[in-house]
């Protein structure tokens, strides 16, 4: 029988069984039902089970005297039933005369007036009320009476009288059916519109199942919405939530069998659910088929992610004890530990030491997944096992190790645990590593030397290479001091052959005219990670780039940043991203060094970085000065950093960026401060584990701005005698040399300072040799050469991010240097640095000169005179005067002066 008709029909007939799921309308039908019988003139009875009135005899019986309209006859027929069952006790049986009673009196109505009975949740029904019911079901045809009882279609509460209905002769089983996918657009018409109902009725059907109580509490938390508006998102509300639940109150053995699904999440299945409820596996697939035809589970699972949150929300009490059940059985099964860690964890309750072991394991997992957050359940809940003190100290440096991954600085409250216990000799040696690490990561140098000494005494020495080079990398970039110390030298040498990380002693003195106040200990940067981050991870980086080789470098750092997820990992995404910035800038890279710098200081607040922070920092400042804004850089330098930085590798990082900016913007003597800081004072000059720093380029380009040719020329030598390695310290030492020497020897050096950055991969400084070198090609008459060389260098420029005007000051350099006139941070440099559209067009413009035309631009942009250039290229004034007239039209200039903006050429003083 159809829903629609079902209530048309129910009223025509003797006794129809109304089954189906929580919600699927069968209350709905009665009450249309009812509607009916009263338009129609018919006297109708409404009766309720109710679950918690089983014990009360007639309690359903007696519903039937408040409905309007009942004879006296049938009440007082009632009353009669009632006060025999309330006076002889529980135990007694009510005559069967007083049964009689009432059905004659409802039969003598019936005669004057059609009779409807109506009885929702039948099963709940006490059984005094089910008996006498029942004797009247079996006289409703003779007598003319309608009844229709709606139940559910399964019977696990032990209440399955109510099927003797279901035997009588002539009585019909009407399915409440869910509704189809266009009942709910037709529901959804009058709410939202045809328009938006199109759209919605597909979604809305798959999150209701066509159930119709749901479809119904879903729209009413759609109508009100933007999505009603937009038809692109069903939104689920506590209208809907609140429904399902509901639904299922009055369906006890559904409603366990659900709240069994949803403690097992996606591990559940039939016998899972049988075993924690201790019922049997056919009851329970039964009632997972009733869930699926109710439309309260779709494939076995539920309809939407929140629904499994709503239900566990409703159990109460009880929800941890199934959640430990459950975990005990899967254990049982030889679940996979991540499976069984859930149900612990939801659980919530001190686990015994092997579930601690289980639950360390998990975490582990979990970590490497990115799966942060369940990480640090699980090793929390670990803890608080009762533990050994070594196992407790291991479970401690885990969660310690976690909680890096996310945050550093949220770690505090666990490090001084684990400090206290390595006190006591309680931690192993991967602990009191980790515990180093976290105190020079923060600064904290005393309680890091204290822990380091009792690495070295009690420990031994690492095991292996592979400790040697992540524990030395780190503490190189973090404190370079502490490998100073003869007994923490002597524990790494004893350990293997690191001569590469702790070279000899040497000793350099500060550069001459640097104040002497300003210190700087040069070294490396460290990856927060407690057992590859902060070690191993950070060695394989730094070890290329010790060998000078950038783009290896950058395409290994990237593969690190990759290897876990930014959601999960944000605090070894945000070193990485650092990192890679630092390399970007040290490649010419301005764009992409701005970019990985600014997203790693989105990813981690400036007072979780420790002394780190000036990674990040420098790389921005370093790039906006190079971009030509250096007022971006200005609001940098603004912000704080920790005393203890300047100890660090990251110290003279940050020195030679803000040096740079000093340069930049006219005060050459503060800048020299900064780059002569750079110089190493301790007992041992350590590794550049970042590359070469390159402090004496930078200070001899600082002596050169103050009118000090000599000392200028003498850093550069000395930068030239730190490595043979194409680097781009040592192409900017040639430009110097270049600057300084006799003019015969300015081509020799230049050309070797190209051969040398290209081999480094510097492309910014690079395009500031090609700049130069396209000027003495021009000066020499090769026009060809000139071009080519300034068109790579407009080229490199654009793709580093760099402004045009940066290849004019490099090209200055070639005469007589005039000191560098202050830019004033309020100025917008943006203005006079073009993008890279702008860019473009001026690159695309110049070259659509002939030959003939782009030699005679450049010499009239050096500012020479028409009767020179003609002179110059042996061709007549009336010549020089028709190319360039052609040369203004194609770059769309009027006067000689525009053309050194646009050819990158300085003019001639």
């Amino acid at each position: 029988m159809q829903l629609e008709n079902c209530d048309l029909a129910a009223i025509s007939l003797g006794v129809v069984i109304l089954q189906g799921g929580p919600g699927t309308g069968k209350t709905f039908l009665l009450e249309k039902m009812k509607r009916t019988a009263d338009e129609s003139g018919s006297l109708c009875l409404s009766v309720t089970g109710f679950r918690d009135e089983r014990e009360i005899p007639f309690s359903s019986v007696e519903q039937l005297v408040h409905d309007p309209g009942v004879p006296d006859a049938v009440k007082s027929a009632v009353w009669r039933l009632i006060r025999q069952a309330r006076t002889g006790g529980p135990d007694t049986t009510v005559p069967v005369r007083l049964v009689h009673d009432l059905a004659s009196a409802l039969v003598a109505a019936a005669g004057r007036t059609r009779i409807v009975v109506l009885v929702d949740d039948a099963q709940h029904m006490d059984p005094s009320s089910q008996s006498c019911l029942l004797y009247l079901a079996r006289r409703v045809h003779t007598y003319g009476i309608a009844m229709v009882l709606a139940c559910p279609r399964v019977f696990g509460d032990g209440t399955g009288d109510h099927l003797e209905f279901a035997a009588l002769p002539g009585a019909r089983l009407v399915e409440a059916a869910n509704l189809p996918v266009e009942g709910v657009r037709s529901l959804l018409e009058g709410k939202v519109g045809a328009d938006a109902a199109r759209g919605l009725a597909a979604p809305v059907h798959r999150i209701s199942g066509g159930n119709p109580a749901l479809t119904t509490a879903l729209v009413r938390d759609l109508a009100p919405s933007a999505a009603a508006r937009t038809g692109t998102n069903v939104p689920v509300g506590d209208g809907f939530r609140t429904t399902y639940l509901a639904g299922l109150v009055r369906h006890p053995s559904l409603a366990r069998t659900v709240q069994a699904w949803a403690v097992l999440g996606d591990d559940a299945t039939a016998a899972r659910a049988a075993r924690l409820l201790e019922r049997r596996p056919g009851e329970i697939e039964q009632h997972l088929s009733d869930l699926e035809r109710a439309g309260l589970l779709g494939a076995g699972r539920f309809r939407h992610p929140t629904l499994p949150n709503t239900v566990l929300g409703a159990v109460g009490a009880e929800l941890p004890a199934l959640h430990r059940k459950a975990a005990t059985l899967l254990l049982a099964e030889g679940a996979p530990a991540l499976t069984v860690a859930r149900q612990l964890v939801a659980a919530d309750e001190r686990p015994d030491p092997s579930q601690a072991r289980l639950l360390q394991h998990a975490g582990k997992q979990l970590l490497v997944g990115g799966h942060v957050d369940r990480a640090i359940a699980c090793l929390r809940l670990a803890g608080r096992a009762d533990l050994g003190d070594e196992e407790r100290g291991k479970a401690l440096a885990a969660l310690i190790g976690a909680l890096c991954y996310v945050n550093p600085l949220a770690a505090t409250e666990e490090v001084d645990r684990l400090l206290a216990a390595a006190r006591a000799g309680h931690v192993d040696r991967r602990s009191l590593q980790l515990l180093v690490a976290w105190f020079l990561w923060f600064g904290w140098r005393d309680h890091a030397r204290e822990v380091m000494t009792r690495l070295v005494a009690s420990v031994g020495p690492p095991q292996g290479p592979e400790g040697v080079r992540g524990l030395n990398a780190l503490i190189g970039c973090l404190w370079p001091d502490l490998l100073n110390e003869p007994s923490i030298r002597g524990y790494f040498r004893e350990a293997g052959d690191v001569p590469a990380l702790v070279p000899p002693d040497a000793r350099e003195p500060a550069p001459e005219g640097a104040d002497n106040d300003a210190t700087g200990a040069r070294s490396t940067p460290a990856v927060t990670d407690p057992r590859r981050f902060w070690g191993l991870d950070l060695a394989a980086v730094t070890e290329v780039l010790q060998k000078g080789e950038l783009t290896r470098a950058d395409r290994l750092c990237e593969e690190q940043r990759r290897r876990a997820p930014v959601a999960g990992l944000p605090a070894r995404q945000a070193f990485f991203a650092g990192l890679r910035a630092h390399i970007r800038w040290n490649l010419g890279d301005l764009r992409t060094a701005v970019a990985c710098a600014a997203s790693a200081l989105a990813l981690l607040p400036d007072h979780s970085w420790g002394v780190t922070v000036g990674l990040p920092l420098s790389a921005l400042i370093a790039a906006y000065t190079l971009m030509g804004v250096p007022h971006h850089a200005a609001g940098y330098l603004e912000r704080p950093v920790p005393d203890e930085m300047w100890d660090s590798a990251f110290g003279p990082l940050y020195r030679v960026a803000r040096g740079s900016y000093l340069l930049e913007t006219g005060r050459p003597r503060e800048a020299l401060n900064d780059f002569a800081a750079c110089a190493p004072r301790g007992e041992a000059q350590h590794v550049d584990l970042l590359g070469p720093l390159g402090w004496r380029a930078h200070a001899a380009e600082a002596y050169l701005a103050l009118g000090e040719p000599d000392q200028a020329r003498g850093m550069a030598f000395a930068e030239l005698a730190q490595d043979d390695r194409p680097t781009d310290a040592r192409g900017r030492a040639l430009q110097i040399l270049a600057t300084v020497d006799e003019p015969a020897l300015r081509r020799a050096r230049l050309e070797e300072a190209e051969h040398t950055l290209r081999k480094a991969g510097s492309r910014l400084s690079l395009a500031k040799v090609l700049a130069r070198l396209s000027r003495a090609d021009l000066e020499e008459g090769r026009t060809h050469a000139a071009r080519t060389r300034h068109n790579e260098a407009l080229h490199l420029a654009d793709e580093c991010g760099a402004p045009h005007r940066s290849l004019r000051s490099a090209s200055s350099l070639d005469g007589h240097a005039d000191p560098a006139e202050p830019i004033h941070p309020d100025v917008d440099h943006r203005r006079t640095s073009p993008g890279p559209d702008s860019a473009a067009t001026d690159t695309t413009a110049t070259g659509s000169l002939t030959e003939a035309e782009w030699r005679v631009a450049s010499l009239a942009a050096t500012g020479r005179s028409n009767r020179q250039i003609a002179s110059r290229l042996f061709i007549t004034v009336s010549t020089v005067e028709q190319h360039l007239t052609r040369v203004y039209r194609k770059l769309a200039v009027r006067r000689r002066g525009d053309l050194s903006l646009l050819l990158g050429l300085q003019t001639q003083e």
